[in-house]
């Protein structure tokens, strides 16, 4: 397996065990199928550009809250909306 395609699922590794993301968050976040960020948890595809973007955006977005709130408070935070983001 590749570096790139062994990134991945450390990545959704990380978003569910720091970020309390499941793989319908990811799926959802992402505008994928569950069974798209399955297959990218297996290492059996590459996301596309875009969602390569989404995720990194996301792994690093989750490890800033981490500094603050539990994986269970960050899944919400993400979820909410919030005034001062538009």
């Amino acid at each position: 397996m590749s570096t790139a395609l062994r990134a991945v699922p450390r990545f959704l590794d990380e978003l569910s065990t720091f970020g309390g993301l499941k793989g319908t968050d990811i799926a959802n976040i992402t505008d994928v199928s569950k069974a798209t960020v399955s297959r990218w948890k297996a290492g059996d595809i590459k996301p596309q550009p875009r969602s390569e973007l989404i995720l990194s955006d996301l792994h690093y977005i989750v490890g800033r809250l981490q500094e603050f709130y539990e994986p269970s408070d960050i899944r919400t935070w993400l979820y909410a909306r919030h005034p001062q983001l538009n």
